[in-house]
């Protein structure tokens, strides 16, 4: 839908139930085939990957740290079209795969990933980075605030804990972009871009997302503006131990990411009705 000749894209669940994503549509029901549908799960933990078979046996060793609560949920990476060996080395790992057939981008992949959570009547969702720049082990602590009923949105911060990348212009960026939120929102948030979240996945019914890429500044903005409890835990980001950032650029990065965060606020701050 258009207002003031800008367009407000559906929410994400609205999207998948009234005019769903032909890629994700396919995908969706490609991994029910393949992996079934459960009477019930609690979390669906999803895995964004594209080109990353050398780094997924890394996150499998770190979840496999968190054995007692993944017995309650699914592990799906999420695979963005890629042209390695990623599809396959999941499925060696025991995860479920569920396979866009075009690249389009973590933030479009991902969006297929909610969808297929909403699809699997899953409570929570979980995301963690394929790169093994994030710790999954901790499942538990990450879940926790949901379970709890104190939280809605909970996401790892490498400022409240560390960071490994010694990259000090990203770092900077990550406490300005941090800064911003915090006075745009008048929520308080000490990372924006943080590899590693959880939520409810009723949030979906009330979060739009149409950023394909740097899209974790839209998800944490549409949350908080859509009412939901924020919550944040100490976590420590690694150096990623093989391959590059499909970023981009510090400057790249840094132009496309303030795009993603006014052009959110100033949508969901004035333009939709709620």
């Amino acid at each position: 839908m258009k207002r003031g000749g800008i367009r407000v894209p559906q929410t994400v669940e609205a999207e998948y139930l009234l005019a769903p994503d032909p890629v994700n549509k396919r995908a969706i029901d490609a991994y029910l085939n393949e992996f079934g549908r459960p009477d019930s799960v609690e979390f669906v933990l999803l895995i964004p990957a594209f080109n990353e078979h050398k780094n997924l046996p890394i996150v499998a060793q770190l979840i496999q740290n968190a054995a007692d609560t993944i017995r309650v949920g699914r592990v799906v990476v999420l695979d963005d079209g890629s042209e390695d060996d990623t599809k396959d080395v999941a499925r060696q790992l025991g995860f479920g795969v569920c396979i866009a057939t075009v690249n389009r981008g973590q933030g479009a992949v991902l969006k297929m990933g909610y969808q297929l959570a909403i699809e699997l009547r899953a409570e929570y969702v979980i995301v963690v980075d394929a790169d093994g720049q994030w710790d999954p082990s901790d499942l538990g602590a990450i879940l926790a605030p949901l379970k709890e009923g104190s939280a809605d949105f909970v996401q790892g911060s490498r400022s409240l804990g560390e960071t490994r990348v010694g990259d000090p212009v990203r770092d900077f960026g990550v406490t300005v972009f941090a800064r911003l939120i915090t006075v745009l929102t008048g929520t308080k948030v000490t990372d924006t871009s943080s590899g590693y979240r959880a939520f409810r996945t009723r949030l979906l019914s009330g979060i739009r997302l149409s950023e394909p890429q740097y899209q974790s500044s839209e998800l944490l903005i549409g949350a908080i503006m859509s009412g939901a409890r924020i919550r944040e835990i100490a976590t420590v980001m690694h150096r990623r131990p093989t391959g590059t950032s499909k970023k981009g650029n510090n400057l790249k990065y840094g132009l496309n990411y303030t795009r993603v965060v006014l052009g959110t606020w100033l949508r969901e701050r004035f333009l939709v009705k709620r």
